[in-house]
């Protein structure tokens, strides 16, 4: 019986633990799922991977040294981004940049030759015979130029000598007395003005076609030498007869035979002049009551040509033309005073620029 009980006693006992349990084994389960949790939050870290790379990404700038040397990199790109500056800098400055700025004033100092023509048609409009006269002249010019237009005041020497020159008188019959041989020792000063406008024919503006004309005055001064003459077969004055004539040395009788027996050299063979021509007489100038003149007038019309500038500081022209004197051709040479843009500042701030360009390479 007592078995019995004692069995009956640990049955009831079990039976009352059994509620226990479940809870005891559940308080036990919790406890050890704490450490597991505890444990999982490193798992959890490595499911949060993304967030870990987020914090390389913020750490990559410092520790890039690609973008420290991003100040290497900019220099050059500003660099690169001057230096097309510079060629402009040094157009400006280049001799060979002949282009001319508009409401900008050019000047140029400079020499001018021309040579004049008188050829003889031209003297058989007033005279028979006679022959084809060249010239000299040479002078001193100031090109004012703007926008295509030049202004040249001009200050000249003309040389109007040549040799002996038999002479016609147009009209008249032909006979001795009505020739005689003249010779020049003329000369001239002149004061002008030439007015010249432009086209340019190449696109680097080194060559213009040019015209326009001129005007000036000149004084007249010298020696003009006017003889009359006599038939001579063995003379030096050759007329466009055939025949031969030599200047008379004074008023005796020729001694060679003349037409008629005339004396040629006799002032009563000349209309009675006044003035007895013979032994190189020399003719008088208006202020004297002779021919001669004083004061005479310079037109060129036209005057056309081409102009070279094939740097800044200079310029040339070839032109031809027609004045009161005859057909002429000249050619001139000028020094420009125009001055490289900018300056010695535009050189000096070239260097500047080229040094701080230098320093910055060298970074």
């Amino acid at each position: 019986m007592k078995r019995e009980s004692l069995t009956a006693a640990l049955v009831l006992v079990v039976l009352a633990a059994a509620p226990l349990v479940p809870a005891l084994a559940g308080q036990a389960f919790a406890q050890t799922a704490k450490p597991k949790k505890k444990g999982a939050k490193p798992a959890a870290s490595a499911s949060a991977a993304p967030t870990d790379t987020a914090p390389p990404a913020d750490t990559t700038p410092p520790a890039a040294p690609a973008t420290s040397a991003a100040p290497e990199t900019a220099p050059s790109a500003s660099a690169s981004a001057e230096l097309p500056n510079t060629p402009p800098e040094a157009a400006a400055s280049d001799n060979s940049n002949t282009e001319e700025l508009k409401s900008t004033k050019y000047y140029f100092v400079g020499l001018r030759y021309r040579g004049n023509i008188v050829p003889q048609f031209l003297e058989n409009l007033f005279v028979d015979d006679g022959a084809t006269v060249y010239s000299n002249y040479i002078g001193v010019e100031l090109d004012i130029r703007s926008e295509g237009h030049s202004t040249i005041p001009w200050i000249a020497y003309a040389n109007y000598s040549f040799g002996d020159t038999l002479f016609h008188e147009k009209g008249k019959p032909d006979d001795p007395s009505n020739y005689s041989d003249v010779k020049s020792g003329l000369s001239a000063i002149y004061l002008g003005l030439d007015e010249l406008w432009s086209s340019p024919l190449d696109e680097a503006h080194h060559w213009d076609f040019e015209y326009g004309f001129g005007v000036g005055i000149g004084v007249i001064f010298g020696t003009l030498n006017n003889d009359w003459v006599y038939l001579d077969p063995n003379g030096s004055l050759a007329g466009t007869n055939g025949q031969h004539y030599t200047q008379c040395p004074s008023t005796a009788q020729p001694p060679t035979p003349q037409p008629n027996g005339e004396n040629p050299c006799l002032n009563s063979f000349h209309n009675n002049s006044q003035d007895t021509k013979v032994g190189n007489y020399q003719e008088k100038n208006w202020f004297s009551g002779g021919s001669v003149p004083v004061i005479f007038p310079y037109i060129a019309f036209p005057d056309i040509g081409v102009r070279w500038k094939p740097i800044k500081q200079f310029e040339s022209r070839l032109h031809m033309g027609f004045s009161l004197t005859g057909f002429w051709f000249g050619i001139s040479g000028s020094y420009g005073l125009e001055k490289p843009e900018g300056g010695s500042d535009t050189t000096e701030s070239t260097k500047k620029a080229g040094g701080v360009l230098g320093a910055r390479g060298m970074l």
